[in-house]
């Protein structure tokens, strides 16, 4: 009985202490960050912007939506089996070169032998056989020649990771503040899969804003108004969003911050695949007032198709 209990009490010890990953993270502390993006941000140079649609798949719609929302409620939304895709986006600087947004999806996950990379546990939550794979990341690097130099990802969470170990382990992966370090209980089921997804001994590097965990922040990266960082709490502790400036108006990637078109369009947060919720409320409020302020061209939620939202 006695270790039983001491049994019990172990396993809680380490879903209070456990990461996300265990890989060792580096800190990455930004110079100066803003609390707003310029109204009218002038590019010394343009980046070349563009989205790559991986692989479709359906989940809960109870996660993506919160369907409690008195705007879902109206409209008559229950839960069902929602289609959703996967992406990433490349981003070429003139100067730095090419960076993904995200890391698509790997061979494995193509062929249907995830068995290596995801526990059976997590498998069976996610329904990876249902995924249908148009493109890996690997091969899309490979085909295209690109040389990168780097992958932000907009969170950890395991659909954003699918495509990372096929990546060059020199490769620099930036992640949010505290995204690696915060330590949250359902990380004790999914470290393992978090970890061989990632690689071994990745290049983890975890952006720094200099402020508190709540606060929305942004960071010119590049330092030249080509490329803006925004630190938007909420779907996980650590989750990233980026306004990137073209000619035409600029392209906001929200991350799960939105995982819907419905929901960017109706103001709705995630459902239960969000973590802090009141968090993820300011968040999206946040990114809905670009919308108004700043002349926007496309809008990218999470998991479905862009938004044209020019000249609206």
């Amino acid at each position: 009985m006695f270790q039983r209990i001491l049994s019990i009490l172990f396993l809680c010890f380490l879903a209070l202490t456990c990461q996300i990953t265990s890989h060792n993270v580096k800190p990455f502390l930004a110079e100066k960050t803003l609390e707003q993006i310029p109204l009218s941000p002038q590019p010394k140079v343009w980046v070349d912007f563009q989205v790559v649609k991986v692989a479709d798949w359906e989940t809960t719609l109870a996660g993506l939506l919160d369907l409690d929302d008195p705007k879902a409620k109206a409209a008559g939304l229950k839960d069902r089996k929602e289609p959703i895709s996967i992406y990433f986006y490349l981003v070429k600087h003139p100067k730095y070169g090419s960076f993904m947004i995200d890391s698509g999806v790997g061979e494995s996950f193509a062929k249907g032998q995830s068995g290596e990379l995801i526990s059976s546990l997590v498998e069976s939550q996610m329904h990876l056989s249902h995924m249908k794979v148009f493109e890996t990341t690997k091969a899309y690097l490979t085909k295209n020649k690109i040389d990168l130099k780097g992958v932000f990802f907009t969170h950890l969470h395991l659909d954003h990771t699918l495509g990372a170990y096929e990546i060059e382990r020199s490769v620099p992966f930036y992640v949010g503040p505290r995204e690696v370090t915060s330590k949250h209980f359902i990380n004790l089921f999914v470290q393992g899969s978090t970890n061989r997804l990632l690689g071994e001994n990745p290049n983890l590097i975890q952006l720094d804003f200099g402020t508190n965990q709540s606060q929305i922040t942004a960071l010119d990266f590049f330092g030249d108004e080509s490329f803006y960082i925004l630190s938007v709490p909420g779907h996980t502790v650590g989750s990233l969003a980026f306004f990137i400036p073209s000619k035409e108006g600029a392209h906001l990637i929200l991350g799960d911050t939105c995982h819907t078109r419905w929901g960017w369009n109706e103001g709705v947060t995630p459902g239960s695949f969000t973590s802090d919720h009141k968090l993820n409320r300011k968040s999206l409020d946040f990114l809905k007032g670009l919308e108004k302020t700043h002349k926007l061209k496309y809008v990218y939620p999470g998991h479905q198709e862009r938004i044209s939202v020019l000249g609206k």
